[in-house]
Parts: C-alpha cells; sequence; structure tokens
C-alpha cells in the first residue's frame, strides 16, 4: 500500500515514541534556534521579539508541519528561553508566558490544518500544496501579529499607538522568514530515501554569480538614492526557477534575504528602509515559491506523460508479439496436424505387416508427441485470443483527451489539425483505459500518415464521441485522406495486410482484437477519395461495474 498525502504530511522527521527520542529532537531544535535566533534578531528596541526579519518562524513552522502536536510543547519551552536568552525580556513573566502561548496556538493550528484538513504532501510537489503553505501561514501569521503585540501592550511595555506598525513588521518578519525557510526545511527531508536528509540542488555558479551582482547592485548609489534597483534580483530569482524549479528557487531566494539582511545592515539602513526593502523581499520570495512549484508540477506531469507513453508502447509491443504468436501458431498448427496424419497412417500399414516391435513402439510415441504439441499451440492460440483485461469504468472525454495529447505532437508535425466533437452527457465506458487509448491513438495516426502520405490539401483529422442507446457509446475516427483501397476493404483486418511501405500489417487486426476482448466493435463505417471514417463502440459501464469479460 502506498503512503497517502495525509500519510506523509503525519510523518514525524525523527521517531518520537519514547521519551530518549523525544528529548533528542527537543535538544536538535533548541540547538538550532538559539543561534539563528540571535544571528537574526537585528533590532533591539524594543527588546521584544518584534522584527522584519525572523527565520525562526520558519523553524518552528517547519517542526509543527513534521511533527504536529507532539512539537508544540518543545516549541513552547524553546520560544521561553529564547526570549530570556537572546532579549533577556524586559516585560512580565506574565507577558512572557502569553505573548509565546499566543504564537504556539496561531501556528499549531495552522499545522494542523495543513496536516489535517488540507493534507499537503510535505514535500510540495505540486502548486495547491504551496498555495496551501503560503496561504494558511500567512493568514496565521495576520492572527497571532496583533494577540502577540496586544499582550504586551496591555502589560504596559508597548504604547498602544504602535500597535498597528508593530503588528506589520511581526507579521512581515514572520511571513518572511516562514516563505525562505519553512520550505528550504521541507525540501531537505526525504521519506523513504537514502538518505533521509540531502540538499536540494544549488544553482550554478553563472547562477550563483548573478545572485550576488544584482545583490550588488541593489546596493549601488545610483543617481543618489533616487533610483531602486531592487527589482533586478527577480532576474536570476526567474533564471534559477526555471533552470532547477522549486529546490533551486527556494535555495536563490534564501541566498538573496540573506545577502539582503547582511548588505541592510552592514551599510547601517535605518529601520523604515529594512522593512521597505523586506516587503519587497516578501513578494520576491512569493514569485519563487510559485514559480518554481510551477516548473517543478510542470516536470512532474512531462515525466508522468513519458511513463504514460512507455506503458502503451509496451502493451503495444505485447499486443504485436500476441498478434504474432496467434499467427505463427495457426501456420505451426496446420503442418503439425498433417504430420500426426501421416504418422497414423504409417502406423496402419506398420500394423498390417511384420514390422518389428520396436518400430511400432517409436510410431506411437511420434503420434503422442505430436498430439501433445498440437494441444500446447491449442492452448496458446485460446490464450492469446481471449485475454482478460481488467475492465473498471472510464470516462469516454478522458480517453479522447488522452490519446489525443499523444497523437498531438505527430500531428503538428505533419501540418493537420485535430478537432474533437464529444456529444454530452455520456456514460462511463467499461473498459481498459490504456489498452482502449492505444486503439484510439492507433487509428489517429493511421488518419495521420494518410492524410501526409497523400498530401492532401483539406488536413484534418476529428475525433466525434457520442452515445449509442440504449447501452454503449461510439467513437468515430474520420480524416480527409485518400481513404481505404478498395482492395483493403475485405482483407482489412487479416495480419500483415498493408499499404504502408514500411507496415508491418499489424495494427489494425491488434485493435480489434482489444476493442471484441472488452466486448465492443471496431468497423470501416465509410471511404472514399475525401477519406476514411473508422468506428469503434464500447459498451456503458453499469453503476460499479469492474469485471473481467
Amino acid at each position: 500500500m502506498h503512503p497517502t498525502a495525509d500519510d506523509r504530511a503525519a510523518a514525524p522527521p525523527f521517531p518520537a515514541g519514547t521519551g530518549r527520542e523525544a528529548l533528542v529532537l527537543a535538544v536538535a531544535f533548541a540547538a538550532a534556534y538559539l543561534p539563528v535566533d540571535w544571528l537574526t534578531f537585528i533590532h533591539a528596541r524594543p527588546s521584544l521579539n518584534i522584527t522584519p526579519w525572523n527565520p525562526p518562524a520558519g523553524l518552528y513552522m517547519a517542526l509543527l508541519l513534521w511533527t504536529g502536536r507532539r512539537g508544540l510543547p518543545m516549541v513552547y519551552a524553546t520560544l521561553v528561553v529564547a526570549d530570556l536568552v537572546v532579549r533577556g525580556h524586559p516585560a512580565s513573566v506574565a507577558s512572557l508566558l502569553l505573548s509565546n502561548l499566543a504564537i504556539v496556538a496561531g501556528y499549531g493550528m495552522a499545522a494542523h490544518v495543513l496536516r489535517r484538513r488540507a493534507a499537503i504532501d510535505l514535500s510540495l510537489p505540486r502548486v495547491r500544496d504551496m498555495a496551501w503553505l503560503v496561504g494558511v501561514t500567512f493568514l496565521s501569521a495576520a492572527a497571532v501579529a496583533p494577540a502577540f503585540i496586544g499582550v504586551f501592550v496591555l502589560d504596559g511595555a508597548i504604547a498602544a499607538r504602535d500597535l498597528p506598525v508593530l503588528a506589520f513588521q511581526y507579521w512581515l518578519g514572520d511571513a518572511i522568514g516562514i516563505a525562505v525557510v519553512t520550505p528550504f526545511l521541507l525540501l531537505l527531508r526525504r521519506p523513504g530515501a537514502s538518505p533521509a536528509w540531502s540538499l536540494p540542488q544549488a544553482p550554478s555558479a553563472a547562477q550563483t554569480a548573478a545572485i550576488g551582482a544584482a545583490l550588488v547592485a541593489v546596493f549601488l548609489p545610483v543617481g543618489s538614492g533616487q533610483f531602486n534597483l531592487f527589482y533586478l534580483l527577480f532576474l536570476p530569482l526567474v533564471w534559477v526557477a526555471v533552470s532547477h524549479g522549486l529546490p533551486g528557487a527556494v535555495l536563490a531566494a534564501l541566498a538573496i534575504q540573506s545577502g539582503l539582511i547582511a548588505g541592510l545592515q552592514i551599510i547601517g539602513f535605518p529601520l523604515h528602509a529594512i522593512v521597505y526593502h523586506q516587503t519587497l523581499m516578501l513578494a520576491l520570495a512569493i514569485t519563487a515559491l510559485f514559480l518554481g512549484a510551477l516548473v517543478s508540477e510542470r516536470r512532474q506531469v512531462e515525466a508522468r506523460l513519458r511513463e504514460h507513453q512507455a506503458e502503451l508502447a509496451h502493451i503495444a509491443r505485447l499486443a504485436v508479439t500476441g498478434e504474432m504468436a496467434s499467427a505463427l501458431a495457426h501456420e505451426l498448427n496446420q503442418p503439425l496436424l498433417a504430420a500426426i496424419g501421416y504418422t497414423r497412417a504409417a502406423q496402419r500399414l506398420l500394423e498390417s505387416s511384420d514390422t518389428p516391435p520396436r518400430a511400432q513402439e517409436l510410431i506411437d510415441k511420434a503420434v503422442a508427441q505430436a498430439e501433445r504439441a498440437g494441444e500446447v499451440i491449442r492452448g496458446l492460440r485460446t490464450f492469446l485470443g481471449k485475454g482478460s483485461p481488467q475492465l473498471t469504468p472510464v470516462p469516454p472525454a478522458d480517453i479522447v483527451r488522452e490519446a489525443l495529447a499523444l497523437a498531438g505532437a505527430d500531428a503538428a508535425y505533419n501540418r493537420v489539425q485535430l478537432r474533437v466533437e464529444v456529444a454530452e452527457p455520456l456514460p462511463d465506458v467499461l473498459a481498459d483505459r490504456i489498452q482502449i487509448e492505444q486503439v484510439l491513438l492507433n487509428l489517429v495516426h493511421n488518419s495521420v500518415e494518410a492524410i501526409a502520405g497523400a498530401g492532401s490539401r483539406v488536413r484534418e483529422v476529428v475525433v466525434r464521441v457520442g452515445p449509442l442507446p440504449p447501452d454503449g457509446v461510439v467513437f468515430e475516427v474520420a480524416d480527409t485522406g485518400p481513404g481505404v483501397p478498395a482492395e483493403m476493404t475485405d482483407r482489412l483486418y487479416s495480419p500483415f495486410a498493408t499499404t504502408k511501405p514500411a507496415g508491418m500489417g499489424l495494427g489494425l487486426p491488434i485493435c480489434r482484437s482489444i476493442v471484441e476482448s472488452h466486448g465492443g466493435r471496431l468497423w470501416l463505417a465509410g471511404t472514399s477519395d475525401k477519406g476514411a471514417v473508422f468506428r469503434l463502440f464500447l459498451p456503458a459501464a453499469r453503476p460499479k461495474d469492474e469485471r473481467k469479460p
């Protein structure tokens, strides 16, 4: 059984079944959290955890996504310790405990929604997963920010008039920390792989140099500060995202954010300038995440399409092998029967004459072995002619869409237009999806080749799908080629009969055997010098129908 998205989301990064294992995890998290918090807490006034750059939020968001509610106590304890060690926390003990409780409650709920309700895949393979991660965490940060600041307003550590500005600054720091750090950490872990943790593929040397050059350009005093060159950072980021997908985009965003903060601190920009640049950086990070996720998902779809094409090709090879074996069995069966007949005649002659017993024994053995070979061949023909594909209800429109997606490149190369006409509503058909897709694909390919070979002025293949009351669906493939030659119509489905110079004459016989094994029918509905029309009938599926024919 393969794990579901929820199973993958629920899997902890380390085993946490015993107290010792939980302690190891808590120590590892604290060991990483405290130095990162100390290094990135760049504004000491007020001496509270309010900063426009808060990567520790990305750390505990990743931990909560991995561990769920089991991670809440260790996150809470680490936050309290960090406030005391890193900032000295000038407010009261009650505000210290309540403010961190607001953080844990808000992000704990976000992790629960992402793990259980949205059931995202923590390897972030789809744009959907990224959208849920960004949307839920940003909303949670928007809820946590006023609650966190409000605790200190009530405690008297912060003036009420400063709440909106500081809440926005807190939200910005958490949002960008989560956007940059959490996806990076999630991509480090590879459940079920060896090793279980690995760095994503880094950008190339040229891309790294482009990121460095763009960061330098951002801080150049162009026009005495009149022009802002921040948007140059989008260029290398888009380059990396398109080249490496989400892993590269995440690494590039982390590198740009780190370089940006370092530059702002070294030059000594005031807080309002840092907030401005961080707002732009948040837009840059979101662009990186979604562009990288889109590229990665597209590559996965292309990989699945290639696997699908390979599966279709494999089925086609098996079908060709089956037809050839069936034809060979038929051809071999005739001389074998003749050999049996001659041997029996020799038996009768030997019985009527004075022959050695040994000769009679050998003839009897020869007859027995020939009959046994005939039984084997008949069994092979029965198996090949009456294989049992697994039939399930399939929407006809899905079959057409997949087949035409595979035929699209061939049609475009031969400048043939593919058109689809689907009569709705349609019942599902009872079919082995891959096999019927192969049949339809074969018919479309035949039409495209016929049009290309004849040099037709109108170059079009039309695939129509409609219901056939009371219990079936008809697929029709009509083309504008030269039609089927009259001498071929009678032996269209005979093996090795073909009009193609390099053809084997096995495509249509295979297609007909596949269709008939589904309880359907394939036939030539019409032909003329203006084109040919093939029709394929398949029975409709009954509710919850899944059977072998």
